[in-house]
């Protein structure tokens, strides 16, 4: 008899636990989605990926002609080794000046001078070191990049598209992570009492239930259809990459 009491109270609490959960409908949105484009300018001769497929951090994705990059960096390279030439021989000079002016065989207005070229010299080899670094910058910005693990959403790069980016820089590809996404959603008031970031609450998405975690919880109300006022509300989840979950498919996120 106990027994039977037991098994009833069980039963008890869990239908009272799943008649207060709340399932609530949303859409799937990307963690992170950004736009790649280079600053740089010139012609695509390389484009390795095409949408929709994945792609790892660090992975090459596109890049420009190289030769006129690299010729860039040889010349401020050079334009460096000689300042820094121009800029020794300025040191010694001043040396000899300072000697011979303790000896007073030279001016003070010689000592200036001499004092004047090596200050000149060392800017100029300044000026060339900040050119070789805007070089060196313009080669690795011909090469794009994956920042992060993701999928190729679009592809607006064509082999042979000359990329002009003095005004304005060309969105070339769309990436999103993979492996994290958002299920959004729209609560009323009795719901948003119970969220609270940092909540863990179950999703369902593609056929399957992931481990979610309460995001965001919006401060200021979506007015919806008939003049309720709504929250929106992000549960970050993550998933595995070969589920190919996509932004706008639905989502089911089961609140407390």
């Amino acid at each position: 008899m106990k027994t039977m009491r037991g098994v009833a109270l069980l039963c008890l609490l869990v239908v009272t636990d799943i008649l207060s959960a709340a399932e609530v409908t949303g859409s799937l949105q990307w963690v992170r989605r950004v736009e790649l484009s280079t600053p740089a300018s010139g012609l695509i001769t390389h484009v390795a990926v095409d949408s929709g497929d994945e792609v790892r951090k660090g992975q090459l994705l596109l890049n420009l002609e190289p030769r006129g990059f690299a010729a860039q960096v040889k010349k401020a390279e050079a334009q460096v080794l000689a300042g820094r030439e121009a800029r020794d021989e300025a040191k010694r000079e001043l040396e000899r000046t300072s000697e011979m002016y303790e000896r007073t065989l030279l001016s003070d207005h010689e000592l200036q001078l001499a004092r004047i070229a090596l200050s000149k010299a060392e800017a100029e080899l300044l000026a060339a070191e900040a050119e070789r670094t805007q070089a060196r910058l313009e080669q690795e910005y011909s090469r794009i990049s994956a920042p992060f693990d993701g999928v190729i959403l679009q592809r607006s790069a064509e082999l042979g598209q000359t990329v002009v980016t003095r005004l304005q820089s060309v969105p070339l590809l769309v990436l999103a992570e993979t492996g994290r996404m958002l299920a959004r959603i729209e609560v009323g008031e009795p719901e948003l009492v119970a969220l609270r970031k940092g909540m863990e609450v179950p999703v369902r998405a593609g056929g399957k239930t992931f481990r979610g975690t309460v995001q965001r919880v919006g401060m200021e109300p979506v007015i919806a259809a008939g003049g309720v006022a709504k929250y929106e509300a992000d549960v970050l989840f993550e998933y595995p990459r070969n589920e190919r979950l996509r932004a706008g498919q639905s989502a089911v996120v089961v609140l407390p």
